[in-house]
């Protein structure tokens, strides 16, 4: 048939009649209980309970209509008896199996549900049977109390080489199933044992690592020692890493993974342990009812008066270390105190086994010295309580570095009552007193200077950072210590076997030719009256090692099924992934904000832990479906109780909890101060100098972050990794009660464990699944001898069917997949007891297999048949349907293409389209920002009236010619080129070109009056001669400049800007959105008929946008610049949309093209305001290196890079987005920017723009180029300007650049160029140290760059209040209505003049710098 039909579609052919024929094809399903069994009235079942989960009721009556009963519920505690209406899918199927019998397996009870194990496991706890098997699942319920017969030798001994299932449920038993599969699989394996705190993780852990060491095939010395090694960590390990809490008085305080270590033999070779997050914050607060690490108390009760004086230390005194406000020290003859000091005597013994006596010596003098530092107490100075109310002091610097005074004075110093616990530490630790006590009230900050000289800063702690600081040093001590003493254990159990004994096994750790069990015993999920940090990465870790159990175990059962096309439907398993991902988003901008800290970014007065909890519900619960929602506050009389803002609440697998984010900051930063790095590192104690960073010593910018919780995600996914590569077994551990009390098995906490663990799925999967899978292959070799030899020629499936049918196992107990046989519990063990009783099938039976297999081939032939006749019909007509889809997919795309094109003929040229039809798709979510939701109510608008810009051009009618001076006017005193230079600039003008934000104006700049001393002309002859004959310029009509008294037209100028490079070259957008390039020619005095522009280009854009502004593109590509071409960036918004948009176009004489456009969202929040007032956008301009371009305004501030392809075209990509992550920006108005050369010509540094806002600030952005050629800021040097004396509140609403400071500066240039002045002129750059920012009060305020401090305010005068003879009514403070001064620009021809506009009065003002306390009357001159 196969060759007939062909290759491909004769296997095809004979698949689908094989599947479709066979009377065994995988049709296994499965029903819940309940949902298959028929309950009658007088029935017992179990009904749910609020206080027990589950209790057992009787069926009073079937309501069938809602499908429901009414029960009568009684149980042992409420002999009450009631009627309750409860629905069929809440009911759990009751069996009586009687009182004393219980199920070793929950997989092998009748009625398999969460009610009916919770029975069983109440049962089995009763006949102390703490011990329960789900499948290959351990269940251990926690006894509180001995049971010394479970664990002895002889018990051991029992289980060695016992399958699951053999013996009683243990801990053993899954031990040596790791063993066995190590060597026989050669795999690694894991013990995976879980629960919440106080279910007995830590002792069953101890249970397995203490079979594993006796069961191991080790010789007995070898063995003896390492064994000695496992079994002695543990109780080093407890005493400095438990601690005892509400719920256990052994509880685990950190995560550990013991990996035992063994040879291809099986013999045990070594050991390690690696520790995850210890709780370090225990060690400084616990909270009521909990205490400290257990060494301490343990040290207080063991140790000999000698050596407790030795240490100075009291076991009686109340240390408020290890005490909290509650809490009393144990009596000397208390059964407490004697069992501590017995532990005690264990822990010394054990850490002789790891570390020398001088070790723990130095260990034990380390702890001590924690008491006494947690003893140490500080009070503020007198006099420095006068200066508090002004806030901390802040060690932020200005934008590019200043210096600090060394010799402050202290704020707080040590109470005297406490000082000899300083000393008694001190001493302990092997550390200078005073040095220690210069770090705790002072901390030093190094910066580096622009000469590569570091300064050293001194600032002073107040008492609250004192404390802080105080803590973190006991805090990091305790946790490197306990580092320090599992380096120890586990440098001494690689090796433990000693140099003979790798030579006896043959094998050592470092060779790498081992196998590995593990033994993961981490802290169970917490959920406690206050919830911290901590907390959240304990539950953190619970989350992923849930769904790891979902993801390993659940999951893979299910996926098997389906990989065997078995019709068992899928269940909803649980899904950790939200969570996991919710509190890494958390955790992410934790670090964010730890970061910003550490920088001294935080604002003053500002609580840095509510700006953290701030960020996480703006961002992480943004989206409704996550699981972070808001605290649950409640009612509270004395108003201390938490706020909105001091945490969160996640929805946890296991329930949901609570976090107070109160410390997050500081808990996520491990690193000390490098002060205190350098103390540890000079420290006598050879323990204590080993615990010294050596990295951060040579960290030169103060204290660094090291993030907690960067370090704990790392271990996690490290531990996860580790757990994927190996063959994993669980132990899951349950509290029997919160009271940790004996005998007590609270069913309702029990239940509420069992279900979230994922126990249930696990069953369900089990029972009705089917937990034993053979493959078809190898139960054929093993059952071959149970059938005839003919039965041989059949393929594996086949044969396997007929084994099951000729030996008349229920259908029901297996089915057949592809590659296996899978059976239900119970089923494996019939068919090797028929392999063993050499059982045969019966004549009579085969016979009727031979009929069936006829029967088969009879229905294949058949099939085979109707298929052949079906197909060419079949063929024929799926090609006519393709076809026809193939003819409407190309009529769908010819009218998508041509839709696309009107709509980029819109966009490139303002083209309308025939149908207009408004289209609003946009990503919700581009570059970071957030866009609204559609609407034409929220559709962006401009304010109408641009922002008032003053620019300065050259006036090309009075130019005189260079030449003409080389031979006229030369005096010989003086060189030849200076006077043609002088000359040439006295009788040279510039215009004042001044756009109102509607027209645009001009004036002559004459610049005579400031090139000669004022005594020679008399005050009379010089008003109004340095500004005169005012203009209105008719841009886009005649070109022409009128006198400005003739006002003939109304202004209908948007938006205009001057090139950088070429500064006679503007552009200009009217309201028609007609944009023009043009060239200014000038005016000239006696003729208004000349015109005063010329046009080298024009375009329409499109009318369905807004133009809000617009910048030149100074350096173009060179395929640009060969056709005489501009480019022009644009700011606008389309006609119904929310969202900005910037495009950048090619202008060439008579087209211009579209080279790029870009979309810039809108912050949601900032819309209902914009509504009101429009987009309020300040400046749009591009950097000096024209590599940027900077976007300002109200809520707005961002930064872009201008890219350029390998082809020349032109892009943008965002560089930071500065409002969004700084919400002080965000919430104010940026009004002005400038770009200057970059002040340091080294580094990769590629610009530096300052920006002014609305509150009087000034912000300094540095921006580098890395070595990816990447554009970014450099956040170390750039931020706000320290030594700003703008008013606060008050606008800064322009910033001045200069091109020099005298009147001649720029002839040595000319002269040595060799280029004639205008040309010069027309090019002069930038003075890069030195700028002027104004007020829009008419405070002006002198910048320049210092090589000690940076940006230096250097001399500051106010406008209003300079003398000036009185000039068409001016006062010095007149009434005004809007903005006084609100744009400037400096002259090219005289550097040394200003020329302001001051919009109450309509005036220009020319203001000269080298005489900054007076105006000059003869440069004012009114525009209107």
């Amino acid at each position: 048939l196969q060759a007939s039909l062909g290759g491909k579609l004769g296997s095809w052919l004979l698949a689908f009649m094989v599947a479709a024929l066979d009377p065994r094809a995988s049709d296994a399903s499965f029903q819940t209980p309940r949902a298959s069994m028929g309950f009658d009235v007088g029935d017992y079942i179990w009904s749910p309970c609020q206080r027990t989960g589950f209790r057992r009721s009787t069926i009073v009556s079937v309501d069938t209509g809602s499908d429901s009963f009414f029960v009568e519920a009684r149980d042992d505690q409420d002999p009450s008896v009631g009627q309750f209406h409860i629905p069929r899918s809440d009911v759990r199927p009751f069996f009586d199996s009687g009182p004393d019998r219980t199920c070793e397996d929950n997989t092998s009870m009748v009625h398999l549900d969460d009610a009916n194990i919770l029975d069983n496991l109440r049962r089995r706890f009763k006949k102390d049977e703490v011990y329960t098997y789900t499948a290959n699942v351990l269940l251990a319920v926690n006894p509180y109390k001995c049971l010394p017969h479970y664990y002895t030798a002889e018990r051991m001994a029992e289980y060695r080489s016992k399958n699951i299932g053999a013996m009683s449920p243990h801990p053993y038993a899954i031990a040596d199933t790791a063993y066995r599969h190590l060597l026989r699989e050669k795999r690694d394996q894991a013990l995976i044992i879980s629960g919440e705190s106080g279910a007995g993780k830590t002792e069953t852990a101890k249970l397995t690592m203490h079979y594993l060491t006796r069961v191991s095939r080790t010789d007995a010395a070898h063995g003896g020692r390492i064994q000695e090694k496992i079994i002695n960590a543990n109780p080093i390990l407890e005493s400095f890493g438990n601690a005892a809490t509400v719920r256990n008085m052994n509880s685990s305080r950190f995560g550990k993974y013991n990996t035992m270590c063994f040879n291809p033999v099986g013999s045990l070779i070594g050991a390690k342990v690696k520790t995850y997050l210890l709780e370090s914050s225990r060690v400084v607060s616990q909270q009521e009812g909990e205490r400290n690490y257990h060494v301490f108390y343990q040290m207080l009760a063991g140790l000999d008066p000698d050596m407790l004086e030795v240490l100075m230390l009291d076991p009686m005194t109340k240390y408020k270390l290890l005490y909290e406000r509650t809490a009393q020290p144990c009596a000397e003859d208390s059964p407490e105190f004697a069992d501590r000091a017995e532990k005690f005597s264990e822990l010394r013994r054990a850490l002789a086994t790891f570390v020398s006596q001088d070790v723990e010596q130095e260990i034990l003098e380390a702890a001590a010295a924690l008491i006494h530092l947690g003893e140490v107490e500080f009070k503020q100075i007198a006099e420095a309580e006068a200066g508090a109310g002004g806030g901390s002091s802040s060690a932020t610097q200005n934008a590019m570095g200043t210096g600090g005074d060394s010799s402050q004075q202290f704020l707080v110093e040590i109470d005297n009552d406490r000082r000899d616990a300083l000393a008694s530490a001190a001493d302990l630790l092997g550390l200078s007193e005073c040095m220690l006590e210069k770090v705790l009230k002072s901390k030093e900050m190094h910066v580096k200077r622009q000469n590569r000289r570091t300064s050293h800063i001194s600032c002073p702690r107040n008492k609250a950072q004192a404390e802080q600081t105080l803590m973190n040093i006991i805090k990091v001590i305790y946790k490197r210590l306990f580092d320090k003493i599992v380096e120890a254990i586990n440098a001494s159990s690689a090796g433990a076997g000693g140099p003979d004994a790798a030579a006896d096994s043959g094998t050592s750790l470092a060779e790498g030719n081992f196998h590995s069990i593990g033994t993961l015993d981490i802290y169970g999920f917490e959920r406690l009256q206050t919830n911290s940090f901590e907390q959240l990465c304990i539950n953190l870790a619970n989350e992923r090692l849930q769904q790891f159990f979902i993801e390993e175990v659940l999951d893979a059962e299910q996926h098997t099924y389906a990989e065997e096309r078995l019709n068992i439907c899928r269940w909803q398993l649980p899904d950790s992934q939200p969570v996991v991902k919710s509190i890494r988003g958390i955790l992410d901008v934790l670090d964010e904000h730890s970061l910003r800290s550490n920088k001294n970014l935080v604002g003053t007065g500002e609580d840095k832990d509510v700006r953290f909890c701030e960020h996480v519900h703006r961002e992480v619960m943004k989206s409704g479906n996550v699981p972070v929602m808001q605290l649950k506050l409640k009612a509270n009389r004395s108003g201390n109780g938490p706020s909105l803002h001091d945490g969160f609440q996640i929805r946890h697998y296991a329930g949901d909890v609570s976090y107070l984010t109160r410390g997050w900051i500081d808990k996520n930063n491990d690193a000390l101060v490098p002060e205190v790095e350098a103390l540890l590192f000079e420290g006598q104690k050879k323990l204590v100098r080993s615990m010294a960073d050596v990295e951060s010593l040579e960290h030169v910018g103060g204290e660094r972050l090291h993030s907690v919780s960067l370090d704990y995600l790392k271990n996690l996914d490290n531990l996860l990794s580790t757990l994927k590569n190996c063959a994993v077994h669980y132990i899951r551990c349950f509290n029997p009660n919160q009271n940790r009390c004996a005998g007590y098995f609270d069913t309702k906490y029990v239940l509420d464990q069992v279900i979230q663990c994922g126990t249930v799925e696990l069953v369900k999967i089990m029972h009705h699944g089917f937990p034993h899978r053979c493959l078809l292959q190898d139960l054929r070799k093993r059952f071959a001898q149970l059938l005839p030899e003919d039965f041989k020629r059949y393929s594996d499936r086949d044969f396997v069917w007929a084994i099951m049918l000729a030996f008349e196992i229920d259908e029901s107990q297996w089915t057949l997949g592809t590659k296996r046989l899978f059976l239900k519990a119970g089923q494996l063990r019939t068919l090797e007891n028929l392999r063993d009783l050499g059982s045969v099938a019966s004549k009579e039976i085969i016979w009727k297999i031979r009929m069936q297999f006829a029967r088969k081939k009879v229905r294949a032939w058949s099939t085979v048949i109707c298929l052949m006749a079906w197909w060419p019909a079949a063929v024929k007509r799926q090609r006519r349907l393709a076809l026809v889809r193939g003819l409407k997919k190309a009529v769908y795309i010819f009218v998508r293409v041509h839709r696309w094109l009107g709509k980029v003929r819109e966009r490139l040229y303002g083209l309308a389209p025939a149908s207009a039809s408004s289209h609003v798709d946009l990503a919700l979510h581009q570059h970071g920002l957030t866009f609204c939701l559609p609407g034409q109510k929220l559709a962006l608008r401009g304010t109408g009236v641009g922002v008032p810009e003053v620019f300065i051009a050259l006036n090309s009618y009075e130019e005189p010619q260079y030449a003409s001076y080389l031979q006229t006017g030369i005096d010989v005193r003086n060189n030849v080129h200076d006077d043609v230079l002088k000359m040439w600039q006295r009788n040279t003008t510039e215009s004042v070109l001044l756009y109102t934000g509607r027209s645009v104006f001009s004036a002559r700049f004459c610049p005579k009056t400031h090139l000669r001393s004022a005594s020679a002309f008399p005050i009379d002859e010089l008003l109004g001669q340095s500004l005169e004959d005012v203009r209105q310029i008719d841009v886009h009509d005649t070109g022409r400049a009128f006198p400005a008294s003739e006002a003939r037209w109304e202004g209908n100028i948007v938006s205009m800007c001057q090139h950088r490079g070429e500064k006679q070259t503007f552009a200009t957008c009217d309201t028609e959105n007609q944009i023009l390039v043009w060239k200014w020619l000038g005016t000239e005095h006696h003729d208004v008929d000349k015109p005063a522009c010329k046009p080298l280009g024009s375009f329409m854009f499109s009318k369905m946008d807004t133009v809000f502004n617009m910048t030149f593109l100074s350096d173009v590509p060179p395929r640009i610049a060969e056709k005489n071409g501009t480019v022009l960036i644009l700011l606008s918004a389309e006609a119904g949309r929310h969202w900005l948009q910037i495009s950048i176009v090619a202008v060439y004489t008579g087209t211009h093209y579209v080279e790029h456009i870009e979309p810039v969202g809108i912050y949601a929040d900032l819309l209902p305001s914009l509504r009101r007032t429009g987009v309020q956008v300040s400046f749009f301009t591009t950097s000096h290196t024209d590599r940027i371009l900077v976007l300002g305004g109200h809520g707005l501030l961002q930064f872009w890079a201008i890219c350029e392809g390998s082809q020349g075209e032109l892009s943008l990509s965002l560089i930071e987005d500065t409002a969004q992550m700084y919400s002080d920006i965000k919430m104010s108005s940026m009004v002005s920017c400038l770009s200057l050369p970059p002040p340091i010509r080294s580094g990769g540094i590629l610009d530096w723009i300052v920006i002014g806002d609305g509150n009087g600030k000034l912000y300094g952005f540095r921006f580098d180029m890395g070595e990816d050629h990447k554009i970014a800021v450099n956040s170390s040097v750039s931020g706000r300007f320290r030594s700003n004396t703008h008013t606060e509140g008050v606008p800064i609403k322009t910033l001045i650049a200069t091109y020099g400071a005298t009147p001649y500066v720029h002839h040595k240039a000319v002269q040595a160029k060799g280029l004639s002045y205008g040309l010069f002129l027309n090019k002069v750059p930038l003075d890069g140290k030195g700028f002027y920012s104004l007020g829009e009060d008419g405070k002006l305020i002198s910048w320049k760059l210092l090589d000690a401090t940076g940006w230096t305010a250097t001399h500051g005068v106010n406008l209003k209040n300079l003398p000036m003879t009185s000039v068409d009514g001016w006062l010095p403070e007149p009434a005004r209505t809007s903005c006084q001064f609100v744009a400037a620009h400096s002259s090219r021809l005289v550097p040394n003049v200003i020329v302001f506009l001051d919009q109450d009065r309509k005036l220009f003002l020319c203001y000269d710098r080298t005489k900054p306390e007076e105006l000059a009357a003869e440069g004012t001159l009114t525009y209107m």
